[in-house]
């Protein structure tokens, strides 16, 4: 298993500490249109993505990485969110 960073610090010494770490994740479905060029070259990077990853790549890990992208990389949008919380 890989090592997670914890989410809360312990009182308790790291040798009386389980191994074992769970981080829960929470996640929703949307439900959402693409025009039929845009899922012919999803379906496309899905293929493409697997075969150079050796990994089998979801629709959702595809949206998800692009979704996140989006919102690093527009600053309009995380000056809004910085003043908008």
């Amino acid at each position: 298993m890989s090592t997670i960073a914890e989410t809360s610090p312990s009182a308790k010494p790291k040798s009386a500490q389980p191994m074992l770490q769970i981080n829960r994740l929470n996640y929703v479905r949307v439900s959402a249109k693409v025009l039929d060029t845009t899922d012919q070259k999803l379906k496309k990077y899905l293929q493409f993505s697997g075969e150079q990853m050796n990994t089998k790549v979801t629709n959702d890990d595809v949206i998800e990485y692009a979704l996140n992208l989006l919102f690093e990389r527009d600053t309009a949008f995380r000056s809004w969110l910085k003043a908008n919380g």
